[in-house]
């Protein structure tokens, strides 16, 4: 059996294990809960052809329906209401669902989301997953309706008011980790795509494509690049990261300079963040150097330098495999091909927990569990697998990830 059928087969094993975990499961998050199943079901119809698994999806939505009406939940990205809002979103605007049932709630999350943003911003809290920075993905996707545009402007100004000025740049002050938390004397400055600047970058790369203020994002995205780009260790040991998790105010790194290989942190969401500023902005300069890193990554990142533990989509195998793959895809470069190809392998390799969700589990140190969700559990690698399986299907989910 060769690689791509036994993904097939692994892919109707998650199938079925979500299944169960719909039927069961109370938590409505896109990244952290039930909601990204049905972005699994929605782009697995599109590998089957089945229509059963659209509509399996529009259960989820009608699911995701009632929790908005009677749970009470926060506006973020990865467990509340706006990244299931951009998922409902997402799927109406890729004509996979009829989401018309939801005029009336997208009009309530809009308010909902956009009071959480507000508060958010105003106490300095711009994480992309937990905190006031992921509100805007979901008013990007429901661009250009009118309710957006204040959100996004109000989004630009925080962010031009509280850049601040360094060596090479600007960047975003960190209030999420619990480095800065224990370090509230300093100005720390986080490097990783889930909490940090490079999800300013891409969050504002976005606001420029459509045209969004562009003569006050501009200076924005080429002065945080700029920043981030001089924070590259050139002479990092082989097999070690060229970018670190945190810095300060000085450029001195706190903590290890060496940062695992993710989504989440290190060098690949920083050349991911890169390769899809560039695009956006049409700068080939950023596009290379997005080049360097994903190069340096295929040619000296494994299992065990990358402190991969297991296949998850945020700091996991099937993570790293998707990543690559898309962007050798992108760049016709079969060096990251190749690579892709290792990790699609580990991903494959590491379904051998007979208690697993179809023989899965997620590192949560200092024990193995098991997840199902986007995130970290199997609706997450299951979303890559199909990438792996059927290149030609786009695999548009990965936006709520900031992926390019």
């Amino acid at each position: 059996m060769d690689q791509r059928e036994a993904a097939v087969l692994l892919l109707r094993r998650i199938c079925g294990e979500l299944d169960q975990f719909i039927a069961t499961d109370t938590h409505a998050g896109l990244l952290g809960g039930y909601t990204g199943a049905a972005l699994f079901y929605a782009y697995y119809f599109q590998l089957t052809g089945e229509e059963q698994h659209l509509d399996k999806a529009a259960a989820v939505v009608e699911k995701c329906l009632l929790a908005l009406s009677d749970t009470p939940m926060d506006g973020s990205h990865c467990s509340g209401m706006a990244g299931i809002a951009w998922c409902l979103q997402h799927l109406g605007t890729l004509g996979l669902l009829d989401t018309a049932d939801a005029a009336d709630a997208f009009t309530e999350i809009d308010a909902g989301v956009a009071d959480f943003m507000a508060a958010e911003l105003a106490a300095g809290r711009n994480d992309f997953l937990h905190q006031g920075l992921g509100g805007a993905l979901y008013f990007l996707e429901r661009w250009p309706a009118t309710e957006a545009a204040a959100p996004l402007e109000e989004l630009i100004r925080h962010l031009e008011d509280t850049a601040l000025t360094l060596t090479g740049g600007i960047a975003w002050k960190d209030n999420f980790s619990s480095t800065s938390e224990a370090n509230k004397g300093q100005d720390l400055f986080n490097l990783g795509l889930a909490h940090g600047v490079p999800a300013i970058i891409s969050v504002l790369a976005r606001c420029y494509e459509k045209n969004i203020a562009r003569h006050r994002v501009l200076p924005l995205l080429n002065g945080s690049i700029s920043w981030l780009l001089q924070t590259r260790n050139l002479a990092s040991p082989v097999g070690q990261s060229q970018f670190p998790t945190l810095i300060n105010a000085a450029g001195d790194v706190v903590g290890a300079a060496h940062s695992r290989l993710g989504w989440c942190y290190g060098d690949l969401g920083i050349a991911a963040t890169l390769l899809g500023a560039g695009h956006r902005l049409q700068r080939g300069d950023y596009q290379h150097e997005a080049l360097l890193v994903f190069r340096q990554v295929a040619r000296e990142r494994n299992v065990k330098n990358g402190a991969v533990h297991d296949a998850c989509m945020c700091h996991g195998s099937a993570g790293i495999a998707h990543i690559l793959q898309q962007a050798g895809l992108y760049y016709g470069d079969e060096q990251l091909l190749s690579a892709s190809q290792y990790w699609w392998k580990t991903t494959l390799e590491m379904n051998t927990w007979a208690d697993g969700p179809a023989g899965f589990k997620f590192y949560h140190h200092p024990d193995f569990i098991s997840s199902h969700n986007m995130l970290e559990g199997i609706a997450g690698i299951g979303l890559s697998l199909i990438s792996f399986a059927d290149t030609t299907i786009k695999p548009a989910w990965q936006e709520s990830l900031l992926i390019f």
